[in-house]
């Protein structure tokens, strides 16, 4: 069967048309139960005058934090595409050093002395460590530098920090964020100046400083290794044309699609509550599937959004700056292995996983025993980097067994895509409850798991025959757009 100029087996039809139904009857259930019987209710915002009789789910303290540091930003994102453009127009040479004095004025600006003193610090012990030109001794400065962040956030984040840098709660939570974001900077910098054959000469301090303190990347993100960054740090040459328009213009055609998706966001949190869904654990105990994995869906949906605005902003700017920037989040919505998922959501952080730490432990004609144990170290790191909290050990052991079975399926399948996906939709089906623990906390992703495993098997089947549908119609999707590959392959 052919659709326009898009080829489809009938089943696969069948399938897609059978997802989407099953997504919009869920959505239909989650709207009807977010009302004003929900605890917490009125503890909610306002809504749009648009919107009568309908709050706001205003609970996603990340989106909250993020939103309000993004506008009340905005100026200086503005004030530096313009300082940048000046520097490349006049062909300033110490490109670097505008960055690294920028960013660590607007770090002074809105964070105060103490954390640019901290920020600093790290860049500087770092830098200092990378003389040794031993890889061992900076990965041990990163991990001392994420033990150290980790003790904090375990022991008195709120309690002292806060008062201690003088800054209040939702500047110390953007503190957290940015000097996490650093480690992997500091780290794959100094990485690369220990390596390198060349003169050395962007692998200088104020280079590290430059991309460390570089503004449009320094909370939301996304990160990107230095390879990408360093070419913007170029003298351009006199003949070259900047096309400043053409760029300022897709900046702002970037920028409005970014504030798009986050008019998408706060429309949806009018209709959809379920971050207090979320904290009722009585609840989700008793709702019926189609709220309870509907739910599961939707965090999934907001948290690719959050992410499609946060990290478009920077990449916006990047792009608009010269830095080989990598592409958007891809919508989890259409993909059904999570090998894809860590691949091309956040596609700056794989590019360093993969890089510096997988490809040091094997390669291609490694045994399958030592990519698993390179895998299994890939996301030892991915724990302890995002906080020794028990959700996320849960989440990224969880993560990491699914990768390892989804090539177990892969080679016991061969080329059979039926066979594929009957197998395999068991894997994705742990792959996805496993994601609740990260969007929520563990005591959800033990409702979600006891519900679908332990409960009824009916239950199970069901989750099962929609994941099913969505295994097929994840594949059907890659099979169009083709291999997914090629924005990365300068990185490989």
């Amino acid at each position: 069967m052919k659709i326009g100029s898009v080829q489809i087996t009938i089943d696969t039809a069948v399938c897609v048309v059978f997802y989407v139904s099953c997504l919009f009857y869920s959505f239909y259930k989650n709207y009807l139960i977010s009302n004003d019987t929900l605890q917490n209710y009125y503890y909610l915002e306002e809504g749009w005058s648009i919107f009568p009789g309908r709050r706001r789910d205003d609970y996603d303290w990340e989106w909250e934090i993020g939103k309000k540091s993004a506008v009340g930003n905005l100026w200086i994102f503005a004030l530096h595409a313009i300082l940048f453009e000046v520097v490349r127009i006049v062909r300033f040479r110490h490109v670097s050093a505008a960055l690294a004095v920028f960013g660590s004025g607007a770090v002074l600006y809105v964070y105060g002395y103490k954390v640019l003193v901290i920020m600093l610090l790290q860049n500087v012990t770092f830098f200092a460590v990378s003389y040794s030109k031993s890889t061992v001794g900076l990965w041990l400065k990163a991990l001392f530098w994420i033990a150290v962040i980790n003790s904090v956030k375990l022991l008195y984040f709120y309690d002292q920090l806060n008062v201690l840098l003088g800054i209040d709660n939702d500047k110390l939570l953007e503190f957290s964020i940015i000097i996490s974001w650093n480690v992997i900077k500091c780290t794959c910098f100094c990485i690369d100046r220990c390596k390198t054959k060349d003169d050395g000469s962007r692998y200088r301090l104020v280079d590290l400083l430059g991309y460390s303190f570089y503004f449009p990347l320094q909370l939301h993100g996304p990160v990107i290794i230095y390879d990408r960054f360093k070419d913007c740090l170029k003298v351009r040459s006199p003949f070259e044309n900047l096309n400043t328009f053409q760029r300022a213009k897709q900046l702002v055609l970037q920028l409005l699609l970014c504030f798009f998706w986050a008019l998408v966001m706060e429309a949806g949190q009018h209709f959809f509550y379920i971050n207090i869904i979320q904290l009722d654990l009585k609840l989700l105990h008793k709702i019926n599937l189609w709220v309870l994995y509907g739910c599961g869906y939707l965090m999934g949906q907001f948290f690719y959004v959050k992410y499609v605005v946060f990290y478009g902003i920077g990449i916006a700017f990047g792009r608009f700056d010269g830095v080989d920037m990598p592409q958007k989040p891809i919508c989890i919505g259409r993909v059904h292995l999570y090998s894809d998922m860590w691949k091309f959501f956040d596609r700056g952080l794989y590019e360093f996983l993969f890089r510096y730490i997988y490809t040091q432990l094997c390669t291609k004609t490694s045994s399958g025993a030592r990519k698993i144990m390179a895998s299994s170290i890939t996301f030892v790191f991915i724990y302890i980097w995002h906080g020794l909290y028990t959700f996320i050990m849960i989440w990224s052991t969880l993560n990491w067994i699914c990768i390892v079975m989804e090539g177990f399926v892969k080679k016991f399948c061969g080329h059979s895509k039926q066979l594929a996906a009957f197998v395999g939709t068991h894997v994705f089906v742990l792959s996805v409850l496993s994601n609740f623990f990260f969007f929520a906390r563990e005591e959800v992703g033990y409702i979600y798991l006891q519900r679908t495993y332990y409960e009824n098997l009916n239950n199970y089947l069901a989750l099962y025959a929609v994941a099913y549908c969505f295994f097929r119609t994840g594949e059907w999707i890659k099979s169009v757009e083709g291999d997914r590959r090629g924005p990365l392959k300068k990185a490989f």
